[in-house]
């Protein structure tokens, strides 16, 4: 027997309707794909509106039963960390809601659906001309999100957005939630987000060091982790690689 299960924005009444048929419907035919990997995300136009749709991939078959049993799937935690992270006072593309279709016990199809925003991401930081300004801003947010107790997993230069304005400065929005935590006090699980902010470890020590004069540390000891975090994920990647040479090269 299969369930659909939706929430929307309670502050965004007029997209019941929208995410109701979205989980029932799938994403509308007219939307345009802007992002393809492990999960597609999709933009689409909606009473004046652009929305992502961020259509996650069906679990495995151990996981499809996990999702309805033992904890949140990916698209309802996206929804609710969104939710959380802008009571907390930072910044995400505004949440729309998300939709789960259930067979049984088994999650099959999930999306989540948040506001468009105008914004780029920090990757190649080192590449822009106000590069030094924005870390210093960055650091400074850094900074708030670990004395707030915010712990983001996937803390990536893609998954950081901006925008800037001469009067307010740089904001800042989060994105790919789902594996957020909130009420973090581990200081090595908080260091641990400057792992994959870029792929170069002497601009990872650039920020780390921009980051110890927000917080008035120790910038060796800041260094020292953030570096430690960086150099772990890329020896965490280089494994995943050789793993996937040697099963191509198995079949």
């Amino acid at each position: 027997m299969t369930r659909f299960v939706s929430d929307h924005n309670p502050a965004m009444p007029q997209m019941k309707t929208f995410v109701d048929n979205l989980t029932r419907n799938g994403v509308p035919a007219d939307s345009e794909v802007i992002y393809r990997g492990r999960n597609t995300v999709f933009t689409t136009a909606h009473n004046g509106s652009l929305l992502n749709i961020k259509a996650f991939k069906k679990p495995s078959a151990f996981n499809a039963i996990v999702y309805t049993t033992l904890r949140k799937s990916k698209a309802h935690r996206s929804y609710l960390n969104a939710l959380e992270l802008i009571r907390l006072g930072f910044n995400t593309p505004r949440p729309v809601g998300f939709g789960e279709e259930i067979n049984g016990l088994k999650l099959g199809k999930s999306y989540y659906v948040s506001e468009q925003i105008n914004a780029q991401n920090i990757r190649n930081w080192e590449d822009k001309p106000d590069s030094e300004a924005l870390l210093k801003a960055l650091a400074g947010e850094m900074a708030r999100l670990h004395k707030a107790g915010v712990w983001h997993k996937d803390f990536s230069g893609g998954n950081i957005l901006y925008t800037f304005d001469a009067e307010k400065g740089y904001t800042f929005y989060y994105v790919d939630l789902n594996r957020m935590q909130f009420g973090v006090t581990s200081r090595r699980k908080l260091m641990s987000m400057f792992r994959d902010m870029n792929h170069s470890a002497a601009e990872t020590e650039r920020i780390a060091r921009y980051y110890a004069q927000e917080t008035g540390q120790d910038p060796e000891i800041v260094v020292k982790e953030a570096l430690e975090a960086h150099n772990e994920c890329k020896r965490t990647r280089q494994r995943k690689q050789r793993f996937k040479r040697l099963f191509k090269r198995a079949k």
